[in-house]
């Protein structure tokens, strides 16, 4: 009997380990707060990504997953390469996703709207993520100069971000300006 008992520790130990990792509360994310002093810190390698994705006028997010994914350096000079990794590093993110002006103006041929003035490149650095792909939480700083005009842009001025989706039940995409055309975007899936 004790042989048999014996053979089932491990299993046991090994249940009982998986499931104490996967309990416990989920990572907070950061405050409002804490983002916006983090941002005014790093705001020259900030504005300088922004500026350098300007120029990149195809694409959705750099750097590439792996060397066959090639298509996100298109257009992109070397030299924005180098200074795209050396300012990632220095705001220390490992990718910056953004919908490019030569994109922008294909998609918007193809649907017959004209509106080639009012193209510009917005972009997303990720800051926190925690989640699954079917539920989750992340925060990240935003540059989108047409959010405000933009109906679906829930931005306020009042109140920390995480306070505001925990008292929400459904899905929430809220934003929060930092400064300029810069925001705070926090995001919630159930």
């Amino acid at each position: 009997m004790k042989g048999k008992i014996r053979k089932y520790i491990p299993i046991l130990m090994w249940t009982a380990l998986l499931l104490a990792a996967g309990c416990g509360a989920p990572p907070v994310p950061p405050s409002d707060e804490e983002m916006a002093q983090y941002f005014l810190a790093h705001e020259a390698a900030f504005e300088t990504l922004r500026e350098v994705i300007a120029r990149c006028p195809y694409g959705m997010y750099y750097p590439p997953y792996d060397t066959r994914d090639t298509a996100c350096l298109k257009g992109i000079s070397v030299e924005d390469r180098h200074r795209l990794d050396s300012l990632l590093a220095a705001i220390s993110c490992e990718r910056v996703f953004y919908y490019g002006k030569e994109a922008k103006k294909e998609a918007m041929k193809k649907s017959g709207w004209d509106g080639q003035d009012t193209i510009y490149t917005s972009l997303s650095v990720p800051y926190f993520s925690h989640g699954y792909s079917i539920g989750g939480t992340s925060k990240d700083f935003v540059y989108d100069p047409g959010l405000e005009d933009h109906p679906d842009g829930h931005v306020t001025e009042h109140g920390d971000l995480n306070e505001i989706y925990r008292r929400a039940y459904n899905d929430t995409t809220l934003y929060k300006r930092i400064k300029g055309d810069w925001y705070i975007q926090l995001e919630h899936d159930n």
